[in-house]
């Protein structure tokens, strides 16, 4: 007789709580779970729970459940039974499954029921394998990217009813996926949390009973499902004829009409970008263009009309998220406007992109731990959604795993056509796309490195768009810049290892010499002493190198965290250090020339080697070569003099070897830039919202080793006379002549005045993470602030997602330093007060900054007149930048920092802000109440 197979139901639950540990007295206040049986959610059920213990502020801030609120509702014991009965025989599911699970374990023991014993599936897990390119697996930014409702976000009700949602979705992608991937992942599933391996293999069972056809858009190949790639080629046909750039306004306004409405200085822009492009002799133009002027459309829209892949423009923006900004929304938007198929490409390194014939051999070898289980999972997954192989595209917060290393892409040593996968790679796929494009997108860091390769990444090329331009002489400086780190050495060294250690690469040579002949047991024993004496010699040198900079540090810094010494002719070296410093740069060369040696040999013989033992060798080229290019920053900092460059040791007080790292830079970095950049291309055009002060660009031609620049000025769309006020409270007195407690102190009590009338977002603004600390340290402990959610810069997770819990926040105080004074869009209601705690000038202390000053001097300039003042002038621009996104944002700025008002160079700073902006000094009680009356 054959059996019936019985019907499941999953018991999706979710569970708020006082706290998170149930072993500590924290107790369960709220108890939601919805029910699942053949796709459907079929009966929910919640309940509040009295916990029998205040509720704390933080949880009643997050939650919205109240002390008050559970005072009447039942106690767990009253609810036991019904919760019990309601989980058994369910497949018990969650988002962080561990938490729920346990907890309610522990009280179903404290009212006396034996433990749960129920199958359990994790949607956080799921999520993370089934979505990998989410930005966030939180339920509550899962619920807002998949549009699930979502009414009551950290109730449990409403957490259960989408983490169902969420399940249901789950199981429908798993299903999609090919029959091959399915089956790798039930393999892989074995390390997920209790019983989530079930869902992938009843997810194969499915498939398997009614195979459907593999979709038109995914390949397989040796056992790996993967999306097809194909060129897309520049459109022919009409394309003279489409390719007319619209001369005239109405021309224009029928290109903008029904998407977009043009404005005055965009049209302005446009034009003056067109004219630069189309000279036949060099052209340089730097345009200021004020938030709200479409300064992206302003420029992308003549390059359209210009640019080929014969003769293609480069656009370097800042960070690799404007870069992203730039293909995924502008470019989209750019084609949707223009009559004809403008081609795009993001130009990376290599080691951006999954090296596919390695994740091919790293999926056919053994798994020995749960996270490599779930990446190999999740990147299974991703393979079918992806054409480029951008590991960018995952979202994640580094690729510094041991794993990341062996997947993604380092090139070749031997011939890269002999790659089992060549016609499928992704970095060759790159470059194929970046070939056929007409616009090639960048970022300052990846072209001011390729500036300096020997072999560069970028075709010839020698028209730019630089946006975001007041950022580049800083990254030119950091891309010039070089770092020895005694902690990367020692760490490549020690995988070197002995050869009797285990998993060393001496050891897996040794074992590797019994097939390969070419390998000699005297050449590992030289490469094992090398290492060796190398790591012992450099041991001590840094043990007399952190003792000079201790005794040096602690006349200067008191207790600082971050120690920075500057290497200058104070530090009299003996005799002996200079022998050290002689022998270490020589056991660089040695122990590099006797592994390079050894690669040499291997690669001559790739017939001897398997795939496997081919990327070894790889991977061990790769540390060769990292370990030869701290070896030449060494020799460079000790033994090559260089007027214009600045070195200093810097290192932390609580770990100082692991932390100690010497540092280089070039203080000019205006030749670095003339030499590549300016002298080389033909059409440029600078842009960004603050490149001018006062009406001039003389500074930022000072940076980037401009002359005579052509220049253009778009003034703000925006009404700052009626959208924006800009106040500076009469109590906070003399800045520089308050304690760094005083200081603290004042910073609080202004914020306390501000969340006792407002429940607006604010931002606080910092120089140096220190005071930030400090504050988010007072507010912390002061009751006030409990009904807040405070998030801080290197406390609160990364930038990313400070912004987005903030964004979201009713009445948050976000505390930022340097990034957070710009690149922040949070338009409306989400961010109308910024509070300044100091004028943005660098620390004078600072290594590099102090050596530029003196530079300056030498040059027979004023250091602050000429550096100084006028970049503190244009960071204070972009933090009022922040405020004003729209026609219809409003904004106050608030500046603790009496030198505005009372200096004559706080004055000058206050003259480069839009004129029409209300600049006032008035107590905080009349502050205080202009606000309300402004922004409400």
């Amino acid at each position: 007789m054959k059996k019936v197979k019985t019907k499941t139901t999953y018991a999706v639950v979710d569970i708020e709580t006082t706290g998170g540990n149930a072993l500590n007295g924290d107790k369960i206040i709220q108890f939601g779970c919805v029910l699942i049986e053949d796709g459907k959610i079929v009966q929910q059920f919640a309940t509040d729970i009295n916990p029998l213990i205040r509720i704390p502020k933080q949880i009643e801030h997050l939650t919205g459940i109240t002390t008050k609120q559970v005072a009447n509702a039942p106690y767990f014991e009253d609810v036991a039974t019904t919760i019990y009965n309601l989980l058994e025989g369910c497949i018990f599911i969650a988002h962080n499954i561990q938490f729920d699970y346990q907890f309610l374990n522990n009280e179903f023991k404290q009212a006396g029921y034996p433990p749960l014993t129920l199958k359990g599936m994790d949607t956080v897990e799921l999520a993370q394998i089934l979505l990998p390119t989410a930005p966030s697996f939180r339920l509550t930014d899962l619920a807002n990217q998949f549009h699930f409702q979502h009414s009551n976000p950290h109730q449990a009700d409403s957490d259960a009813y989408v983490t169902g949602e969420l399940f249901l979705m789950l199981q429908q992608i798993a299903m999609n996926l090919p029959l091959v991937t399915l089956e790798k992942m039930v393999e892989l599933a074995l390390f997920c949390s209790m019983n989530t391996n079930e869902f992938f293999i009843d997810c194969l069972e499915k498939v398997r009973s009614e195979i459907p056809p593999l979709p038109e858009a995914l390949m397989i190949k040796d056992g790996l499902a993967l999306q097809k790639k194909e060129i897309q080629l520049e459109q022919v046909g009409n394309w003279e004829e489409t390719k007319n750039y619209p001369l005239s306004l109405v021309e224009k306004e029928q290109l903008f009409a029904d998407h977009l409405v043009i404005r005055e200085s965009q049209v302005t822009m446009m034009d003056r970008v067109y004219d630069t492009f189309q000279k036949d002799s060099n052209a340089h133009l730097a345009i200021e263009a004020a938030t709200g002027v479409g300064k992206t459309l302003g420029y992308l829209i003549p390059l359209a009309y210009l640019a080929d892949h014969k003769r293609p423009v480069v656009i370097s923006t800042y960070t690799t998220l404007l870069q992203k900004q730039l293909i995924e929304k502008d470019i989209v938007q750019l084609n949707k406007l223009v009559p004809f198929n403008v081609n795009a490409a993001i130009l990376k390194s290599k080691n951006h992109y999954l090296h596919l014939s390695r994740f091919a051999e790293e999926i056919k070898s053994e798994t020995l731990n749960k996270n490599d289980a779930l990446l190999k999972m999740r990147l299974l997954t991703w393979l079918t959604q992806t054409v480029t192989g951008d590991l960018d595209e995952l979202n994640m917060t580094n690729f510094n795993g041991i794993f990341w290393k062996k997947v993604c892409h380092h090139g070749w040593l031997n011939d890269p056509r002999e790659d089992p996968w060549y016609n499928e790679d992704f970095y060759l796929f790159a470059k194929k796309v970046v070939q056929q494009a007409s616009i090639i997108i960048t970022n300052h860091a990846f072209l001011c490195h390729d500036f300096k390769r020997e072999v560069p990444e970028l075709p010839e090329v020698d028209r730019f768009i630089i946006d975001e331009a007041h950022h580049l002489s800083d990254v030119a400086v950091a891309a010039s810049s070089e770092t020895f780190s005694y902690y990367q050495v020692h760490h490549a060294l020690k995988l070197i290892g002995r050869i009797d250690s285990e998993d060393s690469y001496l050891n897996q040579f040794e074992s590797l010499s019994k097939k390969v002949k070419s390998i000699y047991a005297y050449q590992l024993s030289n490469i094992e002493m090398s290492g060796l004496s190398l790591s012992e010699e450099l041991a001590e040198f840094l043990d007399e190198l952190l003792l000079i900079c201790h005794q040096m540090a602690t006349k200067k810094l008191d207790k600082s965290e971050e120690i920075n010494v500057m290497l200058s002719d104070t530090i009299q070296w003996s005799l002996e250090n200079k022998r050290k410093i002689k022998k270490i740069s020589a056991q660089f060369t040695e122990i590099c020339q006797l592994g390079f040696e050894l690669v040499q040999q291997l690669i001559r013989e790739p017939e001897t080697l398997s795939l496997t033992e081919s990327y070894f060798v790889e991977d061990f080229n790769v540390l060769l070569t990292s370990i030869e290019q701290q070896g030449t920053m060494f020799k460079t900092i000790f033994n090559n003099e260089n007027p214009y460059a600045v070195t200093w040791f810097s290192y932390k007080e609580k770990s100082p070897k692991n932390s100690f790292k010497i540092k280089r830079s070039t203080i000019n970095s205006a030749e670095f830039l003339k030499e590549h950049l300016v002298e080389q291309a033909k059409q440029i055009v600078y842009t960004g919202a603050t490149l001018e002060i006062r009406g001039t660009f003389d500074y930022f031609e000072e940076q980037i080793g401009e002359k005579e620049l052509d220049t253009l000025i778009l003034a703000s769309p925006y009404d700052y006379k009626n959208q924006a006020r800009l106040y500076l409270p009469t109590e906070m007195g003399s800045i520089k002549s308050m304690s760094k407690k005083h200081y603290v102190e004042s910073i609080v009590a202004q914020l306390i005045q501000l969340i006792e009338n407002s429940q607006e977002n604010i931002m606080v603004l910092f120089n140096a993470f220190e005071p930030l600390h400090d504050v988010y340290r007072l507010l912390q402990q002061n009751h006030l602030f409990n009904q807040r959610e405070i998030l801080a810069q290197g406390i609160s997770g990364s930038r990313e997602r400070i912004l987005k819990r903030f964004f979201h926040a009713n009445g948050g105080i976000l505390l930022g330093a340097d990034s957070f004074w710009e690149g922040v869009d949070l338009p409306g209601k989400s961010l109308r007060i910024i509070i300044v705690t100091r004028l943005p000038f660098d620390s004078p202390e600072q290594p590099f900054v102090k050596s530029k000053y003196h530079y300056l001097e030498t040059l027979g300039e004023n250091p602050f007149s000429v550096e100084a003042l006028p970049k503190a002038t244009l960071r204070l621009r972009q933090g009022l930048g922040r405020l004003i996104r729209s026609e219809t944002d409003r904004g106050i700025m608030l500046v603790l920092d009496d030198r505005l008002f009372k200096t004559n160079y706080g004055k000058q700073m206050l003259h480069s802000l839009p004129t029409d902006l209300p600049k006032k000094e008035l107590p905080m009680t009349e502050i205080v109440t202009e606000i309300q009356d402004f922004l409400s």
